[in-house]
């Protein structure tokens, strides 16, 4: 049945009432403003009392995809690369599935179509290697430097943490059975190194969907192996899925990582507490293993552009007393929510967003916002039924959030071998 916001802000606060730690599950795409998704994750830890966070497109993949800016390979950069190596659908892809190409891949297509004599290296295709496990692969090239003491640089000699306990544990796995996972054999291995090192400049340009964290982390070791990324123009740049996949990170829309990017430790914690004077959930929580026995009371889901919600977290919404929904496209298991709220599109809400090289953006709204109330004041409302008064402006909002976010050098956090 149809209801008034106001009803359904009603019904929310009312059913949300006094939950045991933990016991509400929040998750979103990344297909919000920075201000939205700050918001949302305030809401969660401050009134739902749970820091069971997380987004669809990252939900058992890990979330370790957070590499200091100073290290991912600049946009601008990319026009002086010797080389393209390319982990991602190629154009003719979309176009052969009748799919739409995603906003986060058209610049780097643009970028590729200015570089025609730059040349291009495409993971599966007749004349390159076909991969389906990039862990596997990754982890056998490294192999292979170490094996050959192809590997140098400052990374391994100076600025590299943790290299020896790497190094040790990299030699010790099984070469034959990492090969085996992607149907090669040494002999293919030592032609892609061969091809890799003698390009001075390497770009490694890598759509992040087909990653998993380890394959993530086993990139980010072969660069140090081969110190690409102390290079002008080599390095890699790992695409994110949707507009602000990036800002999942930055606002703390994981259990473990708090808004500014930063781990949700004890001072963490305390200095959010500080800000914002109020009690921070902060409690450990391992979501997938809370959805496999089925242990979420309430399901809240923020999914605007209607990106694919995996089937475990649908199962939940059978077993759950109270579900909701936000999205701009009513899905066909409409009648599975308890409440559902209509959510603007990205181009009827301004703020800011953070692009895959970590730039942060101010969006302009291009069409009018037709709703009563707009992302961000859907959650301060229900909010406000709680007895809470959260920022309802995106300026106010933006002036909150930055309040987490550090300066200065980080150097102690980077280039670990993993």
């Amino acid at each position: 049945m149809e209801a008034s916001f106001e009803e359904a802000f009603a019904v929310a606060a009312q059913k949300l009432q006094a939950p045991k730690v933990n016991e509400t599950l929040v998750m979103s795409s990344g297909s919000y403003s920075n201000e939205t998704l700050y918001l949302l994750q305030r809401f969660a830890r401050t009134v739902l009392n749970t820091n069971a966070l997380g987004s669809f497109d990252y939900y058992r993949r890990g979330t370790d995809f957070f590499a200091d800016k100073n290290d991912l390979l600049p946009f601008a950069e990319m026009f002086l690369s010797d080389k393209f190596y390319c982990i991602f659908p190629n154009v003719e892809t979309f176009h052969e599935t009748s799919l739409q190409i995603p906003e986060t891949l058209k610049a780097v297509y643009e970028i590729l179509n200015r570089c025609p004599d730059t040349p291009k290296y495409w993971f599966n295709t007749s004349d390159t290697l076909n991969i389906t496990d990039y862990y596997a692969f990754f982890r056998s090239v490294n192999f292979y430097l170490i094996q050959h003491h192809l590997e140098k640089g400052i990374y391994v000699e100076v600025l590299g943490k943790n290299y020896d306990a790497y190094k040790q544990a990299l030699m010790a796995d099984d070469y034959a059975a990492l090969l085996q996972k992607n149907n090669l054999q040494d002999a293919d291995i030592q032609t892609f190194v061969e091809d890799l090192t003698s390009i001075p400049a390497p770009a490694f340009i890598v759509w992040e969907k087909w990653l998993t964290e380890a394959a993530y982390h086993e990139l980010e070791n072969m660069c140090m192996l081969l110190d690409v990324q102390s290079k002008p123009a080599a390095g890699f740049l790992t695409i994110k899925s949707e507009l602000n996949s990036q800002g999942l990170f930055d606002m703390g829309m994981f259990p473990h990582i708090a808004p500014g990017g930063h781990k949700l430790d004890a001072p963490t914690k305390q200095k959010m507490e500080n800000v914002l004077g109020v009690t921070v959930c902060a409690e450990a929580v391992d979501v997938p293993a809370t959805l496999d026995r089925a242990g979420f009371r309430n399901v809240l889901l923020w999914n605007a552009l209607g990106a694919e919600i995996p089937q475990d977290i649908v199962n939940q919404l059978d077993k759950a007393d109270f579900s909701v929904l936000q999205t701009a496209y009513l899905p066909d298991n409409a009648n599975l929510y308890d409440v559902i709220l209509p959510a603007n599109l990205p181009e009827e809400i301004s703020g800011t967003y953070t692009d895959t090289a970590k730039t942060p953006h101010n969006f302009v709204t291009e069409n009018d916002n037709i709703l009563d109330y707009n992302n961000l004041q859907q959650i301060t409302e229900i909010a406000k039924r709680f007895g809470i008064m959260f920022p309802a402006n995106k300026d106010d909002i933006f002036l909150e959030y930055i309040s987490f976010m550090e300066a200065g050098c980080h150097s102690s956090e980077r280039h670990f071998f993993k």
